[in-house]
């Protein structure tokens, strides 16, 4: 996939770091020439030196053969300019990062394809993470609804040192994973949920306190 990513911050830096090696064609676009420079030594990808919302830095990176374009520079306005430049050029997919979650609606508004916030899926998670205490950590799939649960089997937990088909049926939630002794096993119905081993649940997130009351 041809992909280009626009602002080599924090963002895009992990991003096309993730992305380098995985049979992706990379360029890179940022304002900065010392950012441009030493990322081009540590990262398989083209990396060109301007400015994202400029017609003459988009043909540069060859913005007609592109497969996806992300923005994900510090400013939202430059985000979505160069989201919409990237459409008018006929890009398939599009992503731009905002800061302001208020913004989220209006760049979906303006047929950007995917919005995303770090700053507010932080602020979720932080938040999930407070309401949900027992839970060692979460992620959100699908469109939030459902969620997968790391949790630790303790002394009072109700499920301790019973069977998985002890619990009776699991309508809404399923034991996907259980880590004992640093070991990862799939479970099935003789399972033993011993005490200090780790779980991880997929949950609707209906269930979720539910499923926290039952195994914390």
């Amino acid at each position: 996939m041809y992909i280009i990513i626009a602002g080599i911050g924090r963002v895009g830096f992990a991003l096309a770091k993730s992305l380098s090696g995985k049979n992706h064609d990379l360029v890179l676009i940022d304002t900065l020439k010392e950012i441009c420079e030493e990322v081009a030594c540590e990262i398989d990808a083209i990396v060109i030196n301007g400015d994202c919302t400029r017609i003459k830095t988009l043909e540069n990176a060859d913005i007609e053969s592109a497969d996806m374009f992300i923005a994900v520079t510090g400013q939202q306005e430059i985000n979505l300019m160069s989201a919409l430049l990237a459409k008018n050029y006929g890009v398939p997919k599009t992503v731009a990062r905002v800061r302001d979650p208020e913004y989220k609606e209006v760049f979906e508004n303006l047929n950007i394809d995917v919005v995303v916030s770090p700053e507010l899926v932080a602020a979720n998670y932080i938040e999930k993470l407070i309401n949900l205490p027992g839970i060692v950590d979460l992620t959100v799939i699908g469109r939030g609804d459902a969620e997968i649960l790391e949790l630790i089997i303790r002394e009072n937990s109700k499920v301790a040192n019973k069977r998985i088909k002890e619990l009776g049926r699991q309508k809404d939630y399923l034991i996907i994973a259980v880590y004992e002794d640093n070991e990862l096993t799939i479970p099935d119905g003789e399972t033993i949920l011993k005490v200090n081993s780790r779980i991880i649940i997929l949950a609707k997130k209906d269930a979720v306190h539910e499923v926290r009351k039952l195994f914390v």
